[in-house]
């Protein structure tokens, strides 16, 4: 799919079925239709497996579109991937916020109550899932020099390379040799038919 037919899809995602087949193709808008119902599906459940995906696009959910192969089914999710992000990192970045803040509620109620342990518990689980407890990298990436490297053609610059007298002759007798080894361990194939 080139990226003119992937924009132009994107672009009517979330327009009224009737309108979306206005602009596309037959074959486009039931794209579109894909699309749409995995993009639904990756909301509902960020950490949906492909598979799972790819399966129901294989039997057309329930006639909500055409039945496709499996090869344009991972190729509707790589387009449903690249529409939406990483909607998987969005979930865990939003569980992490939610142990925080239940965390800090925790904490919160704890203070009221005066329970150093539960307090304590709190603190715990917040420095945890913000790494407080973890030191900061602190690398001086200034520091970090490249090395300065000038390319060159001559062999001779190479550190602990040794240098091979009458090179040619060298691998006259190299080839002699290998090409001896394989004629003593080949094989004959007999024909059977």
């Amino acid at each position: 799919m080139n990226d003119d037919t992937f924009k132009k899809i994107e672009s009517t995602l979330y327009l009224k079925d009737s309108e979306a087949a206005q602009q596309l193709t037959p074959f486009e808008n039931e794209r579109r239709k894909r699309w749409v119902w995995c993009i639904s599906k990756k909301m509902e459940d960020p950490l949906i497996q492909d598979k799972m995906l790819v399966e129901q696009l294989e039997t057309g959910f329930a006639g909500l579109f055409s039945p496709v192969a499996k090869s344009t089914a991972y190729r509707d999710l790589a387009a449903v991937a690249k529409i939406t992000g990483s909607i998987q990192l969005a979930a865990k970045n939003w569980y992490r916020y939610m142990i925080i803040e239940g965390a800090k509620k925790a904490y919160n109620i704890a203070e009221t109550k005066k329970d150093g342990k539960a307090m304590a518990a709190a603190l715990d689980k917040i420095g945890k899932y913000t790494r407080a407890d973890k030191p900061d990298n602190d690398f001086d990436w200034s520091q970090m020099i490249p090395l300065d490297i000038e390319p060159a053609a001559d062999p001779d610059l190479l550190e602990n390379v040794e240098k091979i007298d009458n090179i040619e002759q060298r691998r006259r007798e190299l080839r002699a040799l290998f090409k001896g080894e394989m004629k003593k361990n080949a094989t004959d194939v007999k024909d059977e038919s």
